[in-house]
Parts: C-alpha cells; structure tokens; sequence
C-alpha cells in the first residue's frame, strides 16, 4: 500500500466516484432523475401537507424546505452508500491490496456530484423566486466541506462495523427515518440569541430535564440542524437572520472535524479484519 500516494489516492477517488456515479443509472429509463425522484417527492409531499401549517410563518417557505430536503439526503445517501460499498466492492476488497478508506471517500465523492445537481435546480428555484444573489453566499462553500465531514464520518463509523454486525443497515435505516423528524427540516426553531449563547445559558440557569426538554436540547445541538440552519442563514435569511459568525464556522468546523477524525480512526482500526468478516 506504500505505492499509493496523496496523488494517486485522489485520482483513484476521483475516477472510481465519477464512474459510480456514471454506471448507477447505467441501463436505466429515467436515468439520473431516479437520485432526483427521492428527494422531490418528499419535498412536494411535505410542501402540499404540512405546509399550510408552517409557512405562514416561514419567509420563501418552497426554498426553505427543498434546502433542507436536499441537504437531509445527502447526508443519508452518503452514509448508507459507506454502509453498503464494503459489501458491494467485496471481490475489489478480497482481491486486492489497497487503502480501503479510499472506498469511504469515493462514496462521499459521488454523492457531492450528485448534491451538486440538486444544489443546482435549488439555485435556479431560488432565481425565479427572486432570492438575489451575493458574495456572503460563498461562505456556503464552508457548509459544503463540513456537511462532507460528517457525512463521511458517520458513515466510516457505522461501516467499520457492517460487516461484523449486519443488522447496522437496517438499524440506520430506521434510526435515521427518526432523525428525520428530529432535525428541522420542514419546522422552524424559534431563536433569539446566538446558538452559543443558548449553550453557555443552559448552563448558567440549570435544566429542568423532562422528555421534552430531552428533544428540545437534542433538535437544536445535533450537528444536522446546525447545518441545516446555517445553510438557510446564508442562502435565504442573511440580512433577517445574519450570517454566521466566524466564531461559530471555527468551533462547529471542531466538530465537525472530530466526527470526521473519529469515523477514520475507527475505520482504520477495523479494516484489518474486513476480508475475515466476509
């Protein structure tokens, strides 16, 4: 494995990711817009059912919820794409001798493209609306790097683990349908402060914990909402809500890292017995 370098670990990436995303829809009618089908239904969905309860309250509603529509299924695909590459490239992984994280960061790799279409449709949705566009919207550029993080992380973490314990798919598949309604995709989270404040405030005053206050902490810290919400402020709401602040890119970025960090430790840890687990 001394033989694959920075360079060639990135052009194998690139290439693998670019052809999985190529033969996916290989012998397919529809082709492409099966990865789009997902996520539009949804959308339309929740936009023509819960919508009349929420937007009212909620400026560009349409745009705020196909956003995070289109952010929650990345992050989706790509861990179950991690979960489901060590299993899928079975005969590359019995066979040959490579890094096999390489794996991990071409699923995340194909699903970016991927995200990039959908990113695309939103930004011309959003130009016929009327949303005008800025340089402050560059920042998003920063929510793509750590929406990729986290993504890849948790997925390494639960892939480490798929072939030893084959029920994690159907776990995750279940545990994220939970996730879904936990992070604020199609409802709103009332804020008045700054997120640290909120955190150092719960602190100062003390918690009264009950199952709601449980939810509530969860719905608010977990890192999807966080970049949920960040994407909107920067996109739609920056003059409403403002954008981020540069203290809070540094230490959701931390944390954003550290999952990343983890997912890899883990990995590499459990890669030595992937081809024994088969």
């Amino acid at each position: 494995m001394a033989r694959f370098t920075w360079r060639h670990s990135l052009k194998v990436i690139f290439v693998m990711g670019w052809s999985d995303f190529v033969l996916k829809y290989r012998g397919s009618f529809f082709g492409y817009l099966w990865s789009l089908m997902g996520p539009l239904v949804k959308f339309l969905v929740i936009l023509y059912v819960f919508g009349p309860y929420v937007s009212p309250e909620i400026p560009a509603y349409p745009l705020y919820l196909f956003l995070g529509v289109i952010l929650w299924e990345h992050f989706v695909t790509t861990t179950t794409a991690c979960i489901n590459a060590l299993a899928e490239k079975a005969g590359i992984i019995q066979k040959l001798i490579f890094p096999r994280i390489l794996l991990m960061f071409t699923a995340g790799w194909t699903n970016m493209i991927i995200f990039g279409t959908h990113f695309f449709i939103f930004f011309l949705f959003a130009a016929l609306i009327g949303v005008q566009p800025s340089l402050h919207q560059l920042l998003f550029l920063v929510v793509l790097i750590q929406m990729f993080l986290i993504a890849v992380g948790v997925g390494m973490l639960l892939a480490s683990y798929s072939l030893r314990y084959r029920d994690i798919p159907h776990l995750w598949g279940i545990f994220s349908s939970l996730l879904f309604w936990l992070t604020p995709i199609m409802y709103q989270i009332r804020s008045e402060h700054p997120l640290s404040q909120q955190f150092v405030a719960l602190f100062q005053t003390g918690i009264h914990v009950t199952l709601f206050t449980i939810f509530d902490l969860f719905v608010r810290f977990q890192p999807l909402s966080i970049l949920v919400d960040d994407a909107r402020r920067i996109l739609l709401y920056p003059d409403r809500l403002g954008i981020p602040s540069i203290t809070h890119f540094f230490w959701f970025s931390l944390i954003c890292l550290a999952i990343f960090s983890a997912g890899i430790v883990v990995f590499l840890r459990r890669s030595r017995y992937f081809v024994q687990e088969y």
